[in-house]
Order: C-alpha cells, then sequence, then structure tokens
C-alpha cells in the first residue's frame, strides 16, 4: 500500500466505515504482518502518549508526577488492545456474530492507527492552541465509536448496529476490571 493508498483509506473509514471494512477485511495480511503491525501500533500509541503526557503544563505551584516507565506503558497498552480484541471476538461470536480472531485484528489495528494520527493532531493542537484539546480528544473518541459499531457490524455479519453496540457494551463489562486492575493506584 502507498501512502495515497492509506490516505484514500483513512477518508473511507471516516465517510463510510461500512466500506473501509469490506476493503480492510479483504487483504488478508497474514498472521506474521498482522503481529508486526499489532506492535507498530503499540509503540507509536506509547510514543505519542508520552509526547501529551509531557507537554500537557503542570499548574503552577504543582510538582510533576513522574512519567511512567516505557515498558509499562508498552505492556499497558497492548495489554489493553489485545483485550478488547479478544472481548470483541468473544462477545460478538456468543451473540452470533461470525468474524475471526483475524478479522479483529485487523480492524482494531487499523482503527488503532487512525487513533495514533488524531492523538499526534491532538499533541499539536494542544501546543498551539490548547483550549481545543478537550473538543479534539472528545470529537476523536465519539468518531471511535461510530467506526467501530460499523466494524464490528461488518466483521460480525450482524446486520445490525444495535448487535454491535451490545458486542461494545459487554465487552467494555468485561475488561473495564482488567484495564483497572492494571492501572496503577494514585500514591496516597
Amino acid at each position: 500500500m502507498t501512502i495515497n493508498s492509506l490516505g484514500a483509506l483513512a477518508v473511507l473509514t471516516i465517510r463510510s466505515p461500512d466500506q473501509a471494512a469490506r476493503q480492510l477485511l479483504s487483504l488478508k495480511p497474514g498472521r506474521e504482518g498482522l503481529w508486526l503491525a499489532f506492535a507498530l501500533a503499540v509503540v507509536l500509541n506509547c510514543l505519542v502518549q508520552l509526547g501529551i503526557d509531557l507537554s500537557v503544563p503542570v499548574p503552577q505551584g504543582q510538582i510533576a508526577p513522574p512519567p511512567e516507565s516505557i515498558p509499562v506503558v508498552l505492556l499497558r497498552s497492548a495489554g489493553a488492545m489485545l483485550l478488547s480484541i479478544l472481548a470483541f471476538f468473544v462477545v460478538g461470536k456468543a451473540i452470533g456474530g461470525k468474524a475471526s480472531f483475524e478479522d479483529l485484528m485487523v480492524l482494531t489495528v487499523w482503527l488503532q492507527f487512525l487513533q495514533i494520527v488524531a492523538l499526534v493532531m491532538t499533541l499539536v493542537l494542544s501546543l498551539t492552541m490548547p483550549f481545543l484539546m478537550m473538543m479534539m480528544l472528545f470529537a476523536t473518541a465519539i468518531l471511535s465509536l461510530y467506526i467501530t459499531l460499523h466494524f464490528l457490524n461488518e466483521a460480525h455479519q450482524f446486520g445490525s448496529l444495535w448487535k454491535s453496540f451490545a458486542v461494545i457494551l459487554l465487552s467494555a463489562l468485561i475488561a473495564v476490571p482488567f484495564v483497572l486492575y492494571l492501572t496503577p493506584a494514585a500514591p496516597v
């Protein structure tokens, strides 16, 4: 794939996520390529998250919290992404979905790359117009939910966005306790 075709696929993902999902699912990148893309997404996400954490100003008179270690951020990011793929797979199958684990991994990794681009845009925005940062993060979250609904609908062949919404909701109920467990507690 070229940069132009990736850009066209990104635009298609925003305009018509169901068509983009069909196109992505037809790629069949192979297991090695898929896991390499997964690892790249985890590393890029870590770098962007650290960039955002370091660019957020600390209010005057407060001490900046020490940055988390990179291995912890990488493990948490990989674990959260893998857990979401697994939850989408298991919950989707439980309610009649037909997606394979690899299908969901392709779509989730692609969405992760798009979210990384949005986070980079948010980072740049936070440096130039910090007051717009929260609006950009909110817009990214809403758009990600919209795309995920369509991606799950296409992958599982539900024919219903409501079933996709149920998968997201039930997956979140499964994943949240694990994510909270992996999140370090604030010092007392």
